[in-house]
């Protein structure tokens, strides 16, 4: 008997014109991932028996819904669930960096760059002053400080305030700067219920949903709940041995 219970790696990629995958991603640890199949139909039913029994059905619609859960926090998974592009911080300098004007005591305020070191607080005197460092809280790795105290020996600190520092290495993905991805997914896995046999399946062409919720603050792991629809890869052939919508390959 060939039950199946899979395990696996799962890759998603874009499609290049010609519905090929381009370079697929591994996504991490996938614990569940789903494939929905259902069809509309049309039904007749005859006129002359008396009865109106069902003489035909018709196909309308083939539809194909998709799910999967990603667990790991990185780049690939939070562009897919947030519609997001993926920007490369590389190393650099700031200097200059100017604060609102004016600063209040107790405010947090944003560096333009994050994994941040080195840090100068300045003021706008000729020349200027450097505040010390007890004057202000760093907040280094996530790019932000806050002021504790204004006072130069009775005197006050000329505004706007700016800051020099050296920043390292980050990613950073922005929300909703892309249209609906479709992706291609390959799901690379054994059937540990039949000797781990292995397996492949492709789903060509998935339109995929962002996520519904991105649970930040929460007792347990983050998990990034992803669906979609399988849509019909009118670049393959109906009657061809690929299908339109996705094949599934015992080896």
């Amino acid at each position: 008997m060939a039950y199946f219970s899979g395990q696996g790696r799962v890759y998603i990629g874009a499609r290049d014109d010609a519905g090929n995958p381009e370079g697929l991603s591994y996504v991490g640890n996938v614990p569940e991932l789903k494939v929905s199949l259902s069809v509309e139909t049309l039904e007749h039913q005859e006129s002359t028996s008396g009865q109106r029994l069902t003489d035909l059905q018709l196909i309308k619609t083939k539809k194909g819904e998709f799910s999967c859960t990603l667990e790991e926090l990185i780049a690939v998974n939070l562009s897919l669930a947030l519609y997001g592009t993926t920007t490369e911080q590389v190393s650099g300098m700031v200097t200059e960096e100017t604060l609102p004007n004016p600063v209040t005591v107790g405010q947090l305020y944003l560096l333009a760059r994050q994994n941040v070191s080195s840090v100068m607080l300045n003021d706008s005197s000729d020349p200027p002053e450097t505040l010390p460092e007890s004057h202000y809280q760093l907040n280094a790795k996530h790019g932000s400080l806050m002021i504790k105290d204004l006072d130069r020996d009775g005197a006050s600190y000329t505004e706007p305030l700016t800051v020099d520092y050296d920043y390292g290495t980050a990613q950073s993905t922005a929300l909703f700067t892309q249209p609906l991805p479709e992706r291609w997914i390959r799901f690379e896995g054994l059937n540990t219920a039949d000797g781990n046999r292995e397996v492949v399946i492709d789903l060509y062409r998935v339109a995929i949903n962002p996520a519904k919720e991105l649970s930040i603050i929460t007792d347990e792991l983050l998990k990034f709940e992803l669906s979609g629809q399988v849509l019909a890869d009118t670049l393959k052939s109906a009657s061809g041995d690929l299908g339109q919508f996705g094949r599934i390959v015992l080896l």
